[in-house]
C-alpha cells in the first residue's frame, strides 16, 4: 500500500530530469555545491588576473583622484595668497541661475558645494544657465616674482559647455555654444588664464554652464593655479577620456574588418561574424566618449548599444567556449530588441520618460550582468586554455568596469567619476589575438607535421621504388646472364662445336691431311678467341674492338707472310656494342681477313676507319694488295655481282652482308684498279639510326 500523497509526490517528481531523479537530495545539493564552488574558484582566478590588468590601466585615474582629494584637504575657498606654483582646489562656490550671457551684477547668490549636480540637486533647467563664482585674494607683487608664472584653469567635468570669466572678461569657452552647441560632457577643460586679467587683491571667477539640455549636468571642482602642475593632471584624463577611446576605436575597426573577412571565407566561423559585430557597435558606443559632434541618429543608438554590445559579447564568447546555452542567449536576443525599440520610440512619443527608461535599461543589464557572467565563466571553464582564461578575465574585467560606470552615470560614486568601460574592451582584443595566434602556430604545426608525415612517405616510396629497381636490376642482370650464356653456348655449338664435330667425321674416315686438320683447329681457335673477345668491355670504343682482333690476328698474318697496316682515327661511341653485336662486327671483319689470306695472295693488309657526317655513320675499311676479286673469282667483268660474291666466297659475303644489316649497316666490296679489294663496312652512330634501319 503506497502512502498517502503519493500520487501527488510522483507527479511533481515527473516534471525532473531521470538523472534527478535517480539521485538522492543529498547528492544533489552536494554536486551543485561543487560546481558553485568551481565556479567561485574561477571568477577569484578572473578576479586575480582582473586586478593585474585593471591597475595600470586605471593609473592615471587613481592618481588624479589622490590628487585631488589631497588637495581638497588643504583647500579653501578664498586664497589668501598668489603662490600659484601648485594649485588651489576650489570645493565651494556661489550659484545663482538665469537667462542672461553676461555676468549678472544683481543677483541672489547662494552657497553650493562642488562637484555641483543639477540631477541630484533637482534644478531646473529651464531657468537659465547656471552661474558659479569664485572670489580669491591676489597679491602678485609680494611674492619674488611669483605673479610672472602662467596661471591656468582645470576643470575635470562639465555638462555640457562652459564660459569662463575672470574679473568680468570672458578668456575661455569649452566649445561651441548655442543653437548648435558641441559635446564636451566627457571632456576635460584646460585653460590658460592671460596675466593681465589678474589684479591686485580681491578677484572674481564666473562660470556660466550651459546645460543644453543634458539630464545630468553639473559642474566638478574647479582647480586653479601653475599652468604646468594642472596640465599634468588635464593630460592624463585627456588620455583616459579622449586619447584612450580614440586608440581603441582604431584597434576594434582593425579587427572588425579582420575578423569580417574571415568570416567571408569561412562562413561556419560564426565567432569571427559576432565579433565583428561586437567591435562595431562598441565603436558606435565609444564615439560619443570624444566626438564633439555626432549625429542625432547617433544620438540614438547610444544606450540601445549597449544592450546590443552585451548580446554580441555574449554570443561570441558562447561561440569562443564552442558551446551553448539556447535559452539565455534568446532571452537576451529579446530584451535587447525590445528595449532598442523602446529607447527608439520614447524620444518621439514620451520624451520625458526617456531618462528613466534609459536608467531602467541600464540597471536590468547591470542585474543581468552577474548571472550572464556566471553562465560565460562555466563555458569558458569547461574546457580550459589559455586564450579562454585571458577571454574570461576580460568578461570579469569589463563587468566591474561597466558596474563602475553605471554607478558614476547613476552619480553614485560622484558627478566628476571617469568611464573606464572603453579600457576594459583591448584584454578581449587581446583573447581575441591568443586565439589567432594559437591557430596560425596550430596551422604552422600541422603543415610542419604534414611535411614531415609525407617526407617519411615519400622516403618509403623511394625505399620501395629502390627495392624494386634494384630486383628489376638483378632480373635483368640474371635475364642478360642467361641471354649471354645461350648465346654462347648456340656461338660455340654453331661454331666451334659444328667445326670439330665436322673435322672428328674427316678424321675419323682418314681423308683428312694434317696440314688440314691443322687449319681447321686454328680456325676453331680463332673462333673460341673472337667470342671472348666479344664479351670483353669496350665502353662503347669500336677502336678497342678492332684492337683486340688485331692482337689476336697479327700473328698469323704476319706467319703468312702478310703485314698489317693500322690507319685508324678516333670514332664516336657507339652505345649498341653489346657483346651480340661486338661479335657481328668482329666477325664480319674476320670473314674479310680470311678472305685475304685464303684467296688474295696479299702481302699488305691495310685498316682504316672514318666518320660520315652526311649520313651519320662511321666506316671501317680493309684493303689488300692482292689479287683483284675477278681473279679470285675467275669471271669476266660484266659476271652477274651475286654469282661472283658466290663463286668467290660461298656463303662468306652473304654472312657478312646478314651481319652488317642487322647492325643497322652497310657493306660494300670494290676491286681496286691496280690490284687489290676494298671492303667498306658501314655502322650508323646512334641506336634510333639502328632501330630505323633494322626496321
Amino acid at each position: 500500500m503506497k502512502p498517502i500523497g503519493w500520487g501527488l509526490y510522483a507527479r511533481f517528481n515527473a516534471l525532473f530530469d531521470v538523472r534527478f531523479k535517480l539521485k538522492p537530495l543529498s547528492a544533489r545539493l552536494k554536486n551543485d555545491a561543487a560546481i558553485m564552488k568551481h565556479t567561485l574558484m574561477q571568477c577569484a582566478a578572473s578576479a586575480a588576473l582582473l586586478l593585474l590588468v585593471l591597475g595600470p590601466l586605471c593609473t592615471p585615474a587613481l592618481a588624479i583622484e589622490a590628487n585631488a582629494q589631497k588637495a581638497n584637504r588643504a583647500a579653501i575657498n578664498t586664497v589668501q595668497s598668489s603662490d600659484f606654483r601648485a594649485y588651489t582646489v576650489f570645493d565651494k562656490a556661489e550659484f545663482t541661475q538665469n537667462k542672461s550671457l553676461t555676468p549678472p551684477r544683481e543677483a541672489q547668490w547662494a552657497a553650493v558645494t562642488l562637484p555641483d549636480s543639477w540631477n541630484i540637486n533637482k534644478r531646473d533647467r529651464s531657468a537659465g544657465f547656471g552661474w558659479y563664482r569664485f572670489r580669491f585674494s591676489h597679491q602678485g607683487e609680494h611674492h619674488d616674482g611669483y605673479d610672472a608664472l602662467q596661471r591656468a584653469l582645470y576643470i575635470p567635468r562639465i555638462t555640457n559647455n562652459v564660459e569662463v570669466f575672470l574679473n568680468g572678461s570672458s578668456f575661455a569657452v569649452s566649445g561651441r555654444l548655442a543653437p548648435e552647441p558641441e559635446n564636451a560632457w566627457n571632456r576635460a577643460q584646460y585653460f590658460l588664464i592671460p596675466p593681465s586679467l589678474f589684479k591686485l587683491g580681491e578677484n572674481e571667477l564666473l562660470i556660466r554652464l550651459h546645460p543644453d539640455g543634458f539630464l545630468r549636468s553639473g559642474l566638478s571642482k574647479v582647480y586653479l593655479g601653475d599652468s604646468d602642475a594642472l596640465s599634468h593632471f588635464f593630460e592624463q584624463r585627456y588620455l583616459i577620456q579622449t586619447t584612450a577611446p580614440q586608440i581603441i576605436t582604431g584597434l576594434l575597426m582593425v579587427m572588425a574588418i579582420f575578423s569580417l573577412a574571415i568570416w567571408a571565407k569561412r562562413r561556419s566561423e560564426t565567432m569571427f561574424l559576432f565579433f565583428s559585430l561586437m567591435a562595431l557597435v562598441a565603436v558606435i558606443r565609444l564615439v560619443h566618449y570624444y566626438l564633439r559632434t555626432t549625429p542625432e541618429w547617433l544620438n540614438f543608438l547610444a544606450v540601445p548599444s549597449l544592450a546590443w554590445l552585451t548580446f554580441f559579447q555574449l554570443q561570441f564568447s558562447f561561440r569562443f567556449a564552442n558551446y551553448a546555452m539556447p535559452r539565455i542567449e534568446k532571452g537576451l536576443l529579446i530584451f535587447t530588441v525590445v528595449s532598442s525599440l523602446i529607447l527608439l520610440v520614447l524620444p518621439f512619443a514620451a520624451p520625458a520618460a526617456y531618462g528613466n527608461a534609459t536608467a531602467i535599461i541600464y540597471l536590468l543589464l547591470t542585474l543581468s550582468a552577474p548571472f550572464l557572467l556566471a553562465a560565460l565563466a562555466y563555458a569558458l571553464t569547461r574546457e580550459r586554455s589559455p586564450e579562454k582564461m585571458i577571454l574570461l578575465a576580460a568578461l570579469v574585467l569589463n563587468s566591474a568596469l561597466g558596474l563602475h560606470d553605471t554607478l558614476a552615470y547613476q552619480e553614485r560614486l560622484g558627478f566628476d567619476r571617469l568611464y573606464l568601460l572603453p579600457l576594459g574592451l583591448p584584454m578581449i582584443l587581446f583573447a581575441v589575438a591568443a586565439l589567432l595566434v594559437k591557430r596560425f602556430v596550430a596551422t604552422l604545426s600541422g603543415y610542419e607535421a604534414l611535411n614531415a608525415d609525407l617526407a617519411r612517405r615519400v622516403a618509403e616510396r623511394e625505399a620501395a621504388l629502390q627495392s624494386s629497381f634494384e630486383q628489376v636490376r638483378q632480373l635483368d642482370q640474371q635475364r642478360a646472364t642467361a641471354e649471354e650464356r645461350q648465346r654462347l653456348m648456340r656461338d660455340m655449338h654453331d661454331g666451334i662445336g659444328s667445326h670439330l664435330m665436322s673435322t672428328l667425321a674427316l678424321a675419323r674416315m682418314g681423308s683428312l691431311s694434317n696440314k688440314d686438320m691443322t687449319e681447321v683447329l686454328a680456325d676453331c681457335i680463332d673462333e673460341l678467341k673472337l667470342t671472348i673477345d666479344s664479351l670483353e668491355p669496350v665502353e662503347s670504343d669500336l677502336l678497342v674492338v678492332l684492337g683486340n682482333l688485331r692482337y689476336r690476328l697479327e700473328p698469323r698474318l704476319n706467319v703468312a707472310g702478310i703485314s698489317l697496316e693500322w690507319a685508324v682515327k678516333d670514332l664516336p661511341p657507339l652505345a649498341y656494342l653489346d657483346p651480340e653485336n661486338i661479335r657481328s662486327v668482329l666477325r664480319i671483319v674476320q670473314e674479310a681477313f680470311t678472305n685475304t689470306l685464303k684467296h688474295a695472295r696479299a702481302k699488305r693488309i691495310t685498316i682504316s676507319t672514318g666518320i660520315d657526317y652526311a649520313s651519320n655513320r662511321v666506316l671501317v675499311r680493309i684493303m689488300d694488295d692482292g689479287v683483284g676479286l675477278e681473279e679470285r673469282t675467275g669471271l669476266g667483268a660484266g659476271a652477274n655481282q651475286a654469282r661472283e660474291d658466290q663463286k668467290y666466297c660461298g656463303r662468306g659475303i652473304d654472312n657478312m652482308k646478314r651481319r652488317a644489316t642487322k647492325l643497322g649497316g652497310t657493306i660494300e666490296f670494290t676491286a681496286l684498279k691496280d690490284s687489290g679489294t676494298c671492303v667498306n663496312l658501314y655502322l650508323p652512330m646512334t641506336l634510333t639510326t639502328l632501330t630505323t634501319a633494322a626496321t
